[in-house]
């Protein structure tokens, strides 16, 4: 290399001045031990030979003015017997820049100090068989507190023994690496032949240490490699000493006394310490960035892996950087460990080569472990076990269509993944650990621990099993919020978290989620499965037992939305589910919240596709809101425990049983077309919809329904004070031609408007009608109805009610109760039984006239002449009912009240009135119903709505006396 482009370099990427290249210049500061420099061919390269320097003990000591090696020389220091440590400083103005070749005629660990900055250019390289330190530090401590120092030049005591750490001053310089000369010969080539091993740049033998511990480290296109050994970056940006101890694999470096860090770049350079066991990569900085390039630390034979260690106040790694661990043979793949007090940020190469790849994987269950979208990687392609991977920092931010991962090729397990922050946001990103196809190990296990947790536009959290082992668990603990958001039209996958058994009998994992607050929304997914469906497109049948979901939170939990159009041109729900689409059982949700709202197409599902069982659904919640469907009223939300359904799934072939739904709330509302759901549309039985609540309000065609096609029918047991049906609601345990299911209602209050069209049925179409029982105090506005009185009502012939394909009730006008077999004789007639006393449901059909009517006729003219005979005429209309337990008009009709006068006025006769037992005490007309402090229905003597003004009262003395 000509001397201007090595002065080019060293101008472009230290912007200090340069000295002349070429330049080995010793000081006096040694007395008469001063370093000498002889001309040598060494190697087969031209040299400088240097000898001389101060011997203490074990250590050999060089002091130089200048020090520099020009491309294509050498410059080696003799090794004299029984140096164990040779120490070289600098001690002039100028940076050192090594372009050539820098060596040791031996085995000891060489300690190159130069305050003023150190660089490697690109034809640098080591010949040495120890351990090489290149540092910007200022001098090295010694145990007695000594210092071997570049900027105060002293010769060394007599008696010097270990060295024990580097101490900084201000502004040390910066140490820049640029090479990337090739290996000799690679003996790792052949284990695995990687190009991560053409270009070794700075190496060390294997087993040996190559540290860089100074100001700035820059590494722009140059490769450091520690076969099995260790490397050391360090950034030091404050006055402090960095001391050192020494270990059974090298030296250890610790930075508890530095207060301030600088900055590490890696530009498209590898950080390398593969071998027969991973070596120890450990970095610390301030800022700490990697752009393209990577840093491996694999385990290729029996060694166990010892890791790579990152500390910085922030991390940053993009452009298809990669941090792996991969173990190859029987030793353990090493942790990645990665501690930001601030950030850590990772970028991918972008979102649809991610997505693209994300489904390629999802279908083949294979992948490339050096594929540059994973960023960070730990797997087993061997019998080791992977190694885990822990993020612990302020905010992680993954974005653009990056993976981190840990899994299994082979027969040992995958790694747990573990991320601690106040802040994770993943933006097109994913996290796996599992198993892929033809793999024997376990998956690992996911773990996030934060403040608020954000995953959206694609990309998930997932573990999975493609062996006979098991998957991994998901836990998500955050303080404030866990949202999962927006499946962006055009993706080939959703947002998702997920645990799966997909191609063999390994079962799912479990899913817990533990936060205040839980977002699901515009398509994203919360899922355990069995099998494997992407998007809403069924891809495979085969799998172990699927997982279990369970959420906690303190708050509330939202479930709403649907995604754009996917690629594969579906769209989906946002959901929380839990499904099978093999043989083997679904798993079950659990939620616990103050209020579950399910809306605008949203879905809480258990379901199975094939004959698998599907799992249960139990909610215990305050409040429990499902409302409405999709904009575009493809999607009605729903809380569903299916068989032979899931989103557009084909069903023809379910054959498994659903699960049953389990709430228990303090209120139900489902309303504007939302359902509560078990059925069964294969030939799998339906489970049981189970509720306990102080209310439950349907409204606008909401229904709690029990549907099944030929299985068991499902029963429906509701508990609760007050039930309330409006406008074309209904509970019905419908069968095809199977029996009808059970409908058990216990509780004070059921009300119905009669003209509302709100039923309750457990019809069969085929086969046995159901049974409905109502405990229920009182009922209002709803009648039983007979399977004859419902075909006379409708005008058909029997042939004809009985291939209806609707529920014959939906097609009255009235409110309904009925337990019916349309096709079958009277003794397949299901039956209708109130249990409680109370109010007779026949009752409620009472007619309340809309016109208004002369109070003249309704009301004596002189109320106040009680003796002769003045009375009170009931007529049953004009709002008021006949009795106090009749259903009131929701419109009442006003009455103007006259004001009485003292006159006289003939008997009228006795009217002729409904005979009512007499309870002992004054009987008060119901004039509307209110919901108390409880939430319960109570009927109260006033208007409510307070629409029409009360009578006034009227002094007494105006009457007069009988």
């Amino acid at each position: 290399m000509s001397r201007l482009h090595s002065a080019l370099i060293c101008v472009g990427w230290l912007l200090l001045p340069c000295p002349a290249i070429a330049q080995i210049i010793p000081d006096s500061t040694l007395g008469g031990s001063n370093s000498q420099v002889l001309p040598e061919t060494i190697n087969g390269i031209p040299s400088e030979r240097l000898s001389g320097g101060a011997v203490r003990g074990n250590n050999l000591f060089h002091s130089f003015q200048e020090f520099n090696v020009n491309s294509g020389r050498g410059a080696y220091f003799d090794n004299p017997d029984g140096i164990a440590n040779i120490f070289s400083r600098v001690t002039g103005n100028n940076p050192s820049n090594i372009l050539g070749t820098l060596g040791v005629l031996g085995n000891a660990n060489l300690f190159f100090i130069n305050p003023k900055g150190i660089v490697f250019g690109p034809e640098a390289r080591l010949d040495l068989r120890g351990s090489f330190f290149a540092t910007t530090a200022d001098s090295v401590v010694f145990d007695s507190g000594w210092e071997f120092s570049a900027s105060n030049p002293e010769a060394p005591l007599l008696t010097v023994n270990l060295p024990i750490g580097l101490q900084f001053r201000e502004n040390p310089g910066t140490i820049v690496n640029q090479s990337r000369v090739a290996a000799p010969a690679n003996p790792l080539a052949g284990i695995l032949p990687l190009p991560i091993f053409d270009n070794p740049g700075l190496a060390v033998e294997p087993g040996q240490t190559l540290g860089l511990i100074g100001g700035d480290i820059q590494l722009n296109g140059g490769n450091l490699a520690a076969s099995s050994g260790q490397i050391i970056l360090g950034s030091v940006a404050s006055p402090g000493l960095v001391s050192f101890a020494p270990t059974p694999f090298g030296l250890s470096f610790n930075y508890e006394n530095i207060q301030r860090f600088g900055q590490i770049q890696q530009n498209n350079s590898l950080v390398n310490t593969s071998g027969a066991g991973g070596g120890k990569v450990d970095i610390r900085g301030g800022n700490v960035s990697i752009s393209g390039g990577g840093i491996y630390g694999l385990t290729l034979a029996n060694l166990d892996g010892r890791g790579i260690n990152m500390n910085a106040e922030n991390f940053r790694a993009e452009g298809g950087a990669q941090i792996s661990t991969l173990a190859l043979g029987s030793g353990a793949g090493g942790d990645v460990n990665i501690r930001a007090t601030d950030s850590v940020l990772i970028r991918g190469q972008g979102v649809e080569n991610f997505q693209r790849t994300l489904a390629e994987f999802a279908t083949s269950g294979t992948f490339n472990p050096f594929n540059p979208l994973l960023v960070l990687l730990s797997g087993t392609s061997g019998t080791g076990n992977a190694g885990n991977i822990t993020i612990k920092t302020g905010r992680i931010f993954l974005s653009n269509g990056v993976g981190v991962g840990s899994a299994t090729l082979g027969v040992g397990n995958a790694g747990n993944i573990a991320i601690g922050a106040n802040t994770v946001e993943f933006f097109s990103a994913a996290i796996y650990s599992g198993t892929v196809v033809e793999s024997t190990g376990k998956g690992g296990d996911i773990m996030v621990e934060a403040d608020r947790f954000t995953m959206r536009d694609g990309g998930g959290l997932a573990t999975a099993t493609r062996s006979e082992a098991a998957s991994g668990n998901i836990t998500i603990t955050a303080k404030e919020s866990v949202e999962v958001l927006r499946s962006l039209a055009g993706n080939a996958a959703q947002t998702f978290i997920t645990t799966n058994a997909v191609g063999s009998n390994g079962p799912a994992g479990d899913i817990n989620i533990d936060t205040k607050r839980l977002i699901v929304s515009e398509g994203a997914g919360i899922s355990s499965s069995s099998g494997l469906i992407l998007g809403a497109k069924l891809l495979n049948t085969t799998g172990g037992a699927g997982g279990n979901l369970t959420i906690r939170a303190s708050e509330s939990v939202e479930v709403s939305g649907v995604s754009g159009l996917l690629a594969n041109g579906t769209q989906i729900p946002s959901f929380l589910s839990a499904e099978t689409t093999t043989p083997n059982p679904g798993g079950d949700i659990y939620i616990s919240t103050p209020v579950l709202k399910v809306y605008s197409g949203g879905a809480i599902s258990t379901a199975s596709v094939r004959t698998g069982d599907a799992g249960s659904i139990t909610l215990d919640v305050g409040i429990v809101e499902v409302t409405g469907m999709a904009s575009d009223g493809n999607f009605l939300s729903k809380i569903e425990a299916a068989a032979g359904q899931l989103f557009a799934l084909d069903n023809a072939t379910a054959t498994g049983n659903a699960g049953s739904v389990n709430i228990n709330a303090n209120s139900l509302i489902v309303r504007d077309g939302a359902t509560v759901t078990v059925q069964a549309l294969g030939t799998g039985g339906a489970g049981n919809l189970n509720i306990t609540a102080n209310s439950i309000n349907l409204e606008n065609q909401a229904r709690l329904d029990g549907t099944t096609a030929s299985g068991s029918g499902a029963n429906i047991n509701l508990q609760a004070k007050d039930i309330l049906l409006r406008r074309q609601s209904r509970i019905t345990s419908d069968a095809g031609s199977s029996d009808g299911g059970n409908i058990t209602l216990n509780g004070q209050i059921l009300v119905a408007f009669p003209s509302e069209n709100s039923d309750i049925t457990a019809n069969a179409r085929t086969a046995q009608g159901g049974r409905v029982t109502l405990n229920v105090a009182n009922i209002f506005g709803m009648a039983a109805v007979s399977r004859e009185e419902l075909r006379t009502r409708l005008g058909l012939k029997d042939e004809e009610f009985a291939v209806l394909q609707v529920n014959p009730t939906t097609l009255l006008p009235t409110s309904d109760i009925a337990a019916i077999s349309q096709a079958a004789g009277p003794q397949f007639q299901g039956t209708v039984t109130f249990s409680a006393s109370g109010v007779n449901p026949a009752q409620g059909l009472v007619e309340l006239a809309a016109n208004v009517v002369d109070p003249g006729v309704l009301i004596g003219a002189n109320p106040c002449t009680a003796g002769e005979g003045s009375a009170f005429t009931i007529t049953g209309k004009g709002g008021v009912p006949r009795s106090a337990n009749d259903v009131l008009s929701d419109e009442p009709t006003e009455l103007i009240w006259v004001e009485p006068t003292v006159t006289s006025i003939g008997a009228i006769g006795e009217p002729s009135l409904p005979k009512m037992p007499d309870s002992g005490s004054e009987i008060v007309l119901a004039r509307g119903w209110v919901r108390n402090a409880k939430g319960e229905v109570m009927l109260v003597g006033y208007n409510p709505e307070q629409r029409f003004g009360e009578r006034r009262p009227q002094p007494s003395g105006i009457c007069l006396p009988r």
